[in-house]
């Protein structure tokens, strides 16, 4: 018995196919991802909103700076609170897990 040769020979034209089908295949896969992507951004964002309006605190987004903790933007909103009152507002809106936060974070802080 031979040995048969079951290899596949492809045309110019056929690599090119598979060329094509190989990039759309990607495109595909990259376009879900960034469709995904947008899709939890938005839910996200309209979720903290609706939170945000459902404990009745009325917030703005204000963004974390170098050196700054949680305590210093709350004192530096100027609400006439207790600071302490402040902050736990902040963890309540933000469902943080723990005080720690860094710089460039972006938070919903209640509105004056």
């Amino acid at each position: 018995m031979s040995a048969q040769n079951t290899e596949l020979h492809l045309t110019p034209r056929g690599r090119q196919a598979v060329r094509l089908l190989r990039t759309l295949l990607v495109a595909l896969v990259v376009i879900g991802g960034a469709v995904l992507l947008a899709t939890q951004s938005f839910s996200a964002a309209a979720v903290a909103e609706s939170e945000t309006e459902s404990i009745g605190i009325d917030a703005e987004a204000v963004v974390v700076g170098e050196g700054e903790s949680l305590w210093t933007v709350a004192s530096n909103l100027g609400i006439d609170r207790d600071t302490r009152d402040v902050v736990a507002d902040i963890v309540e809106i933000n469902h943080l897990d723990t005080p720690t936060v860094h710089p460039g974070q972006t938070l919903d802080v209640p509105v004056r």
